[in-house]
């Protein structure tokens, strides 16, 4: 069975006001594709009433440092009470999103997702005497990338809802 190790739990990001939803989404998709990020979508769920709606997205881009190690970052994004308006700037008029959205980060090191190393209980044990002597420098190096990462996707999330504010 792979070890998780989980260096950021529930990191939130709170934002109300008018935003654009596809826009946020796609530079979410493309941030992570700039930097060799796979993505898989765990949630999509969407609620439509006759005057708001509400959409609950959780995604899990994960990338491959080594066939040892790999990086998850979930990101657990809940939007509510949302309507769409037409927002109006010079002369032209943008469809947007109007409402709250909660982002909630997750930041983790996944080591042996490949379960090589969970065949035998000698393979176990060796695995855990290098990883704690050998290999000790490489994950502490996934880590920081791991945090790094988070860190970044969330401040470009926080600069693109800034942004949007009309």
């Amino acid at each position: 069975m792979a070890e998780i190790k989980t260096l950021i739990d529930g990191k939130s990001l709170s934002y109300e006001g008018v935003f654009n939803i596809k826009e946020l989404y796609k530079i979410i998709d493309t941030w992570f594709k700039d930097r060799g990020y796979d993505k898989q979508e765990i949630k999509n769920w969407e609620d439509v009433s006759e005057n708001e709606k509400q959409i609950v997205l959780e995604i899990i881009p994960y990338k491959k440092i080594s066939d040892y190690a790999r990086i998850d970052i979930r990101i657990f994004m809940i939007f509510s009470r949302l309507s769409e308006i037409e927002v109006e700037k010079d002369n032209l008029r943008f469809k947007m999103n109007k409402g709250r959205a909660e982002f909630y980060f997750d930041a983790y090191v996944v080591t042996d997702y490949e379960n090589k190393w969970q065949t035998r209980p000698i393979f176990f044990f060796i695995k855990n005497i290098i990883e704690k002597f050998i290999y000790r420098m490489y994950t502490v190096t996934y880590d920081s990338e791991a945090i790094r990462d988070t860190t970044e996707i969330e401040n470009e999330i926080r600069s693109f809802l800034n942004m949007q504010r009309f």
